[in-house]
């Protein structure tokens, strides 16, 4: 099967054999045949996803696959899995599934053609654009609609949440779309889903993935790395000022269609706008990006308390209206059902960090739950530039993870290119609640092998030629005030050398302006320099790609899922190690908690998410067997310190060098002679030497 002679090399004609993906296979398939959970990290270029994806096809029941990002999803959905079934000579059934914001909702398509709320052309354009694709969609995803932003104001009009959906009382649910994709992953053998819409489902125990589950035999959870901070999000609770606004926006057009001249609709609607609005204004203008604060600090600010309570007034004005006209149409009871919902989350947000109990009407309905969440979660603001969120978060998710995995007699597969810091996986098995003491590790049956197993496979490229990696010595403290600035000098030296395109990958909003900035001033006029938030994502990608040598600079979202093969990409630079900031209100309760166990924060929770990110960052530079280049991190301590050298030590075998220069030579005997000639010629304006390096 995995050998250069076997059933997959004669169907695919680029087929190479790899020890890793036939030991990662294997695997697979004895934790199938076993009911096991397999625990696996596969280096970049493994095949990770042919060496779960035959096995599973193989056995012949029903898998879900879930991914971590939607991209990733149609990514398996129209390329590996159909090449899969191609070599193995089967025919499956199978279906991608996404969540509720990915497909047209007819109902409310209807509703915001007929509201005539929309206050620019482009948005009346963009709603004429999605009825006709809505017209002519077989599954109603809107992916598959070309041009339209992904940030567009109109998509939330279009699309439904679990708040706003009518559920059977809907009039177009025999047409809906999410309906039909649901009925199809029922009815199908292979469900390809992701982590998102994985949590959420199963925390509401809604019909989606829940409903699937059972019936499942295997479970792959692909970039399991992801799982426990995508989890948190589900199993805590949120609100925000943007679910105020639309409950207001559909209350009026619901009230004016349905009860006319029953209440005053307009009036209740601007009241709850205005109150949402008034609680963002309490919080600090931002310019761009987000930022977060804890409990405490909300509750320091002018005027929040009273923000806040004005807020729960205008939903319980709003409930009293829709109450009195609930019997005149279904979608009065489903708006009365989201006011209290919102009173409730608004109402436990608030509760002092010593009254989640006493404060909250334990005989209410979901009152133990709330008063629970209360105590066991972190409390804290997500604010960004127009709304903002309160949220409770679980410090982690391995109790119900665990549990999850626990109760479920089917294979579990959790595989990623980074899961381990120095070769074992303790860290992430803490974090999903896979420790010793967990029912997970259990044998099924007396005298059994421990249902986890775990496997690690290194990459099968050859790091040594393939790459270089240049760590400065002195001179890149992070703490410097300069240090953004330092960084940008030496990727302007690297980026005159390098044939390709290149890559700069920050920690912070703030070093990616500073760096792109500086690089516009230092590069020739006719390089192009690319910055994360000037564009859409999808934009900046489809630019760097079409430019041979263009520069990105790019903050979280350009750290992992991002690939460029060949000379697209061919130089990463890295301005800081990726710590999180310790004043984040989730780090700080999780650092709080290890410390409080006599543990230490650092060590046992910073450092391996440090570790983790890195190996992300790193990854971008090398993804198939002909890549090559140069990854440049500029933080001295990484070769100073002992837990520095730890980091060095979780990334592949790059094959080190000293300095600039010798990261250079490497870049310009990698070009063409046209290529080399065009560089030496941009780099004569960069051949001053570096600065001085700051002391130690």
């Amino acid at each position: 099967m995995w050998g250069a002679q076997g059933l997959l090399a004669s169907a695919l004609p680029a087929w190479r054999a790899r020890p890793g993906q036939r030991a990662l296979a294997d695997a697979v398939r004895q934790a199938i045949e076993r009911r096991g959970i397999l625990l696996a990290e596969a280096g970049t270029g493994t095949g990770k996803t042919l060496a779960y994806l035959v096995p599973a096809l193989l056995h012949g029941e029903r898998v879900i696959v879930s991914t971590a990002t939607r991209a990733l999803q149609d990514q398996l959905y129209r390329k590996d899995l159909p090449l899969a079934c191609q070599a193995l000579g089967l025919q499956v059934r199978s279906t991608v599934l996404k969540g509720r914001a990915n497909y047209v909702c007819h109902y409310r398509l209807k509703r915001a053609q007929q509201d005539g709320l929309l206050d620019s052309r482009r948005a009346v354009q963009e709603l004429r654009q999605v009825a006709r694709f809505a017209a002519a969609s077989s599954d109603g995803d809107i992916s598959g609609l070309a041009g339209l932003d992904e940030n567009s104001a109109v998509l939330p009009l279009v699309t439904s949440t679990r708040d706003n959906c009518l559920g059977s009382e809907c009039p177009d649910f025999r047409a809906c779309f999410l309906m039909k994709a649901r009925r199809e992953a029922l009815a199908s053998d292979v469900v390809v889903v992701n982590h998102h819409l994985f949590f959420a489902d199963l925390s509401l125990r809604g019909d989606g993935v829940a409903e699937l589950l059972p019936a499942a035999t295997t479970v792959v959870l692909d970039e399991a790395h992801q799982l426990a901070d995508i989890g948190a999000q589900f199993l805590g609770s949120a609100v925000g000022t943007a679910q105020a606004q639309e409950l207001a926006r559909d209350a009026q057009a619901c009230g004016l269609q349905h009860a006319r001249g029953l209440a005053e609709w307009p009036m209740l609607a601007a009241g709850l706008t205005k109150a949402a609005r008034d609680v963002r204004l309490c919080l600090p203008q931002l310019r761009a990006g987000s930022a977060r604060l804890d409990w405490a600090q909300a509750q320091a600010l002018p005027g929040w308390g009273e923000a806040l309570r004005n807020w729960r007034e205008q939903l319980e004005a709003l409930l009293g209206a829709l109450v009195h006209v609930e019997e005149a149409a279904p979608e009065f009871t489903r708006l009365a059902e989201r006011c209290r919902e919102q009173q409730r989350l608004l109402a436990t947000w608030q509760l002092g960090p010593h009254d989640a109990v006493q404060g909250v009407d334990m005989a209410a309905p979901g009152g133990e739950s709330a008063a629970q969440g209360a105590a066991d979660s972190v409390r804290w603001l997500d604010v960004g530039s127009h709304h903002m969120r309160l949220l409770a978060t679980p410090l982690g998710i391995g109790p119900a993870f665990s549990a999850l995995l626990a109760e479920r007699a089917q294979a579990w597969v959790l595989v990623s290119a980074t899961l381990t810091l120095d070769g074992s996986f303790r860290y992430a098995r803490a974090r999903l609640g896979l420790g010793d003491s967990s029912v997970a590790l259990h044998p099924t049956e007396e005298g059994q092998a421990p249902r986890l197993q775990e496997l690690r496979v290194p990459s099968p490229f050859d790091y040594a030629a393939q790459t270089r990696m240049l760590v400065p010595g002195r001179g890149f403290r992070p703490a410097d005030p300069e240090h953004s600035t330092r960084v940008a000098e030496l990727a302007a030296r690297l980026v005159g050398a390098n044939p390709g395109g290149s890559f700069v990958l920050t920690t912070t909003l703030r070093a990616m302006g500073r760096i792109a900035a500086r690089l516009r001033e230092l590069l020739p006029p006719g390089r192009t320099v690319l910055e994360q938030g000037s564009e859409p994502k999808a934009v900046l990608l489809q630019r760097f790609a079409a430019d041979a040598r263009a520069v990105l600079v790019g903050s979280h979202s350009f750290w992992e899922g991002v690939d460029f093969p060949g000379e697209q990409l061919t130089l990463v630079v890295i301005d800081k190690l990726p710590f999180a900031p310790p004043d984040d209100p989730l780090v700080a309760a999780r650092l709080a908690r290890l410390e409080a166990a006599g543990r230490s924060g650092f060590m046992d929770y910073s450092l391996p998410q440090a570790a983790l990110a890195l190996q992300q960052g790193a990854g971008r530079l090398v993804r198939g067997e002909e890549d090559w280049g140069v990854l440049a991190i500029c933080d001295q301590r990484l070769g100073a310190t002992g837990w520095g050298r730890r980091l060095l030590a979780s990334l592949p075998p790059f094959r080190r060098v000293d300095t600039v220069e010798q990261a250079e030579e490497f870049l310009r005997a990698r070009a063409t002679p046209a290529a080399d000639a065009q560089s030496d010629a941009q780099s004569d304006a960069l051949s001053d030497p570096m600065p001085d390096p700051m002391p130690d």
